[in-house]
């Protein structure tokens, strides 16, 4: 798919160029909010997603109004052909060009099911569950778009170049008792990340991580929009209170992170925590 030309704005000379973008869990949330954002900015989005129905209705009718820079595919990302099989749905929508991966798609869900705690031998299904689909997943993924991103030549340029986007979590650093899954797999997409931004050099590459903290977009569905929901709708003074920013986060917040980190071409193997200052206050209740 050929890219629309956009006019020059102020600012990098490439901020202004559209991407092409594949985002992994795109059918709602957060990867729901970064396809509409990145959308509206000019770039072409192809999402991959498991659901079928909140994905048929995300591309044909929440964001019918950018076709016909929005397309998407099922994929499983607990099969490794499956994400095969959505990466290269996702290039050939692209003309073999992609830009941007966003590693969105997920197990949302920070606790073992059913309150179990982790001396349950049956929390292992789970734990298996977690490690394919929040972190084999993005490994895999990246792994087969590597073709269709890297550049031939690498050279010192200021070009910003491909790049990949792990979303992770504030969880990562802090837990709550019952979430080893959802903890080792966020902690885990850390070491990922500086790992490939290392190797993917050679590539012209830079990976990088965004780890959002209480965002709430539990509106970004179908649901959400046939009921007329909103994020103000969810949250009370004391939620909003715990953060040094005044209040709980938009899905918005993270894409335009996730944006800034397209065009950052002198930023690789970093991680951006998008948590409205949160973990950095002590007593939550103060």
């Amino acid at each position: 798919m050929s890219k629309p030309e956009m006019s020059s704005s102020a600012g990098s000379p490439h901020r202004s160029e559209p991407k092409n973008v594949l985002i992994t869990g795109g059918a709602q949330g957060i990867g729901r909010c970064t396809a509409r954002h990145l959308l509206s900015q000019g770039h072409s989005v192809f999402l991959l997603d498991f659901n079928e129905a909140e994905l048929t209705y995300t591309t044909k009718t929440h964001l019918a109004a950018y076709a016909p820079r929005i397309s998407s595919v099922l994929c499983n990302l607990r099969s490794p052909a499956s994400i095969k099989e959505g990466v290269s749905a996702a290039a050939s929508f692209f003309s073999n060009h992609i830009d941007v991966l966003i590693n969105n798609g997920g197990i949302a869900r920070a606790y073992f099911t059913g309150g179990k705690t982790m001396e349950d031998p049956e929390t292992l299904s789970e734990w298996t569950a977690y490690l394919e689909t929040n972190l084999t997943a993005p490994f895999l993924v990246s792994q087969a778009v590597i073709p269709y991103m890297k550049r031939p030549s690498p050279s010192p340029s200021d070009e910003p170049g491909g790049c990949i986007i792990h979303i992770s979590s504030f969880r990562a650093h802090q837990s709550d008792p019952n979430c080893e899954g959802y903890a080792s797999t966020k902690a885990g997409l850390l070491g990922l990340t500086h790992a490939m931004a290392v190797s993917a050099q050679q590539w012209g590459i830079r990976v990088n991580m965004v780890s959002p903290g209480w965002i709430s977009v539990r509106h970004e569905n179908r649901e959400g929009d046939e009921k007329g929901l909103k994020w103000e709708d969810s949250h009370g003074d004391e939620d909003h209170a715990q953060h040094l920013a005044g209040r709980v986060g938009r899905g918005e917040d993270i894409a335009e992170a996730v944006e800034y980190l397209m065009h950052a071409g002198f930023m690789s193997g970093q991680e951006v925590v998008v948590d409205g200052g949160a973990s950095k206050r002590k007593n939550p209740k103060v």
